[in-house]
């Protein structure tokens, strides 16, 4: 979601393709193929299309809201995200709701298993990261406090940093936006939709950049 939303708001022109993350170099989505070279990881990609393709959305910032974007942007892909996962694999009511289209179409003999096999893996990295080790009101406190921070962090808008988008917009739209719009109840989504101007952010991007989605 991050990079596409970047991308649209660069205008530049993609061509969506399903990827099986056994093929990625980083062994997951997303990854582009361009130029004949593949790069994975949407900030890496987001770099090298900088590098290469100039940077319409951030090169009029200061480095003090270069390092302000680049804070935020940790907080919302190094810790919202997670809490966000955790919510939908461990949290029994949302994985019944995410595996569901995860694992739509797989033959039923696999659904048997692989669900579940692939549900322990998710929650095992959890732990290891940090996040799963903590009870879950502990964990959707912390959610709501990075929420909180955001809200403070982008005040009136419309963007984060003035009157035009950055990569850091397309950052927050791809973690918060998710959240706000994704079919997981949690406290966490809750806040985000009970918060004036993150919604209207929200709202705002989805809006401007993917009218053309349903």
């Amino acid at each position: 979601m991050k990079l596409e939303t970047y991308l649209r708001m660069t205008d530049t022109p993609y061509t969506i393709a399903v990827g099986d993350p056994r093929e990625a170099p980083k062994g997951k989505v997303p990854w582009i193929e361009i130029e004949d070279r593949v790069i994975g990881d949407s900030a890496l990609i987001i770099d090298y299309l900088r590098s290469t393709h100039g940077d319409p959305l951030d090169g009029r910032l200061t480095p003090r809201e270069q390092a302000l974007g680049h804070a935020i942007q940790k907080m919302l892909e190094e810790s919202l995200y997670f809490i966000s996962s955790w919510s939908k694999w461990v949290e029994d009511d949302n994985f019944a709701i995410y595996s569901a289209e995860l694992f739509a179409g797989m033959p039923a003999e696999q659904l048997e298993y692989v669900p579940d096999m692939v549900r322990k893996r998710v929650i095992d990295k959890l732990e290891a990261q940090g996040i799963g080790r903590h009870s879950r009101a502990e964990i959707h406190a912390m959610g709501v406090q990075d929420v909180a921070a955001f809200g403070e962090l982008l005040g009136d808008g419309p963007w984060l940093f003035g009157d035009q988008p950055t990569s850091f917009d397309a950052s927050a739209f791809g973690v918060i936006g998710n959240l706000k719009d994704g079919p997981f109840p949690s406290p966490v989504r809750d806040h985000i939709r009970n918060t004036p101007n993150i919604a209207t952010y929200i709202d705002s991007i989805r809006q401007q950049y993917f009218s053309d989605l349903e």
